[in-house]
């Protein structure tokens, strides 16, 4: 395990926010691609969503005849990749009415569907279920699978490998193909959610539109700067707050999983509506708080987000606004627009694969600046030891 200060980082100087008035210069100095690993993975953001699409694009027609009937779809997983499963499940909600469905869609954490349903659901013969891990190697995923299929449901596996114990009980193999992952769960988590979408049907596929996409994600990917030094200010928060509505409710997840594993401090993810009702009286002046907000601009989304920007002032929290519509008297993360204001505020497949980079480059520069990065998946390899049984 490669820690910041032992490589390239070292030359930089780099140590807790709290004791380097020239921690802002050494954050910059570690460019957008690098010398960390993290760095060098989210360089390649581009490049694996692209991947991604090729590989989705040449399974098109096999893809339709799964998901082209009236049967329900389920998504499946544990960790980052129930975290995207929830980022994306607006979308494919908006697509199966689109397409004229009846839009029957769940969510299901792996665990809960394997003991003892104790989610309250069951597996429905016809259904399609769409399981999400890594590795394709998680027992709780796999064992999901295993059960859906016995039960005679068609599994689509979305993996970075076509051969592991997920890929052996699927109908389906959509791959990811992130190559090296060595600084946390950023190249496979953006190829999941970009598979995610361009499976549902939600995302554009067109030359045009990939073109665009991957110039949007560059120019993120490239602005390195601009967040750099919001992590200066977040690496002295004493817990972080990470929030969303729709869209952003899921990459609140992500982006709270990718604090404990590279900044290791305190972090909460909640529904927007959730803080509001009463976690909000819990934020103190030394905390910091984080709205996604990933979906296209609606008037009433946005009035009710400036309520919670509001109340949050009163506190005192430092807040951090992820949106292409940031509101004043916020740090704002700028996402490119969506646009003008819609009827609906649906989903944006691009405005979300653009969140979640930033969210990822947020997590790095607060964990350089709070002086707890480290090369690797130490904390959960350290910890979280595999399930067996199921």
């Amino acid at each position: 395990m490669t820690k910041v200060g032992e490589t390239a980082g070292a030359q930089l100087g780099l140590g807790p926010a709290s004791g380097r008035p020239d921690l802002h210069q050494a954050l910059a100095a570690l460019m957008a691609d690098g010398p960390d690993q993290m760095g060098r993975d989210l360089a390649g953001a581009t490049e694996v969503v692209q991947a991604t699409l090729a590989e989705v694009a040449g399974l098109r027609p096999r893809l339709e005849a799964l998901f082209g009937g009236g049967a329900g779809v389920v998504l499946v997983g544990t960790g980052m990749s129930l975290a995207v499963a929830q980022a994306v499940a607006p979308s494919w909600l908006v697509a199966r009415r689109r397409a004229g469905f009846q839009p029957l869609l769940t969510v299901r954490e792996s665990a809960a569907a394997v003991l003892g349903s104790a989610d309250g659901r069951d597996w429905h013969t016809g259904d399609v279920v769409v399981a999400i891990s890594k590795t394709g190697t998680s027992p709780e995923t796999f064992a999901a699978a295993r059960d859906a299929a016995a039960a005679g449901c068609a599994v689509v596996a979305v993996t970075a490998g076509r051969v592991s114990p997920l890929a052996s009980v699927a109908t389906l193999v959509v791959r990811t193909p992130i190559g090296d992952e060595g600084g946390a769960g950023t190249r496979s988590a953006t190829a999941a959610l970009a598979a995610l979408f361009a499976i549902s049907g939600f995302l554009a596929m067109g030359p045009a539109d990939r073109a665009a996409l991957a110039e949007r994600l560059q120019t993120a990917v490239g602005s390195w700067d601009s967040v750099a030094s919001v992590g200066l200010r977040l690496a002295l928060a004493e817990r972080t707050w990470i929030l969303g509505l729709g869209t952003g409710a899921g990459l609140a997840a992500a982006g709270r999983l990718l604090w404990h594993e590279k900044v290791r401090r305190q972090a909460v993810a909640l529904s927007a509506s959730e803080f509001r009702h009463g976690p909000v009286e819990a934020v103190c002046s030394g905390d910091a708080v984080i709205v996604v907000d990933a979906d296209e601009h609606l008037p009433a989304r946005a009035a009710y987000l400036e309520r919670l920007r509001s109340e949050l002032a009163e506190l005192g929290a430092f807040i951090v606004w992820v949106s292409a519509f940031p509101p004043p008297g916020v740090t704002g993360i700028c996402l490119a627009g969506g646009g003008m204001a819609s009827a609906r505020g649906e989903p944006s497949p691009s405005m979300a694969l653009e969140a979640l980079v930033r969210l990822q480059q947020l997590a790095r520069a607060t964990a350089h600046a709070a002086g707890t990065y480290s090369d690797g998946f130490a904390v959960l390899r350290a910890i979280v030891k595999p399930v067996t049984g199921l």
